[in-house]
């Protein structure tokens, strides 16, 4: 009985907390916008697919931060990944547009996912 309270409860306080966030950061998210409007052509938002831990796939929500063909650049910058597996990272990656490069060093970037939080993702 107490185990489906506490369920409820804490997404009473997901869906309270993400809400009152994004209120008092739509400032934020209005700048934001017209930064990466400004900076590079394209969306705004990036969408990635990511598997829930039960395996059910949604659509993950970031500010776009990168050029919109960075898809096709990759394979010229294979040879440049420094890390092992599926990952790929390369110092300056030059995918990245001038404001992506300050949205991800301050985390910016990841304020859309409290859409997904929202959500229930």
């Amino acid at each position: 009985m107490w185990y489906g309270f506490n369920l409820v409860l804490k997404r009473v306080f997901d869906i309270v907390l993400s809400l009152s966030m994004l209120i008092i950061l739509a400032p934020v998210f209005i700048i934001i916008v017209i930064a990466v409007k400004c900076d590079s052509d394209g969306p705004v938002l990036f969408a990635q697919g990511r598997r829930t831990k039960g395996g059910r796939i949604f659509k993950m929500y970031k500010f776009r931060s990168m050029c919109m063909d960075a898809e096709k650049k990759l394979k010229d910058l294979l040879e440049l990944n420094e890390m092992e597996g599926p990952v790929f990272k390369i110092a300056d990656d030059p995918r990245i547009t001038k404001i992506g490069r300050f949205i991800r060093r301050t985390s910016i970037d990841e304020l859309p996912q409290l859409v997904n939080i929202i959500i229930g993702d």
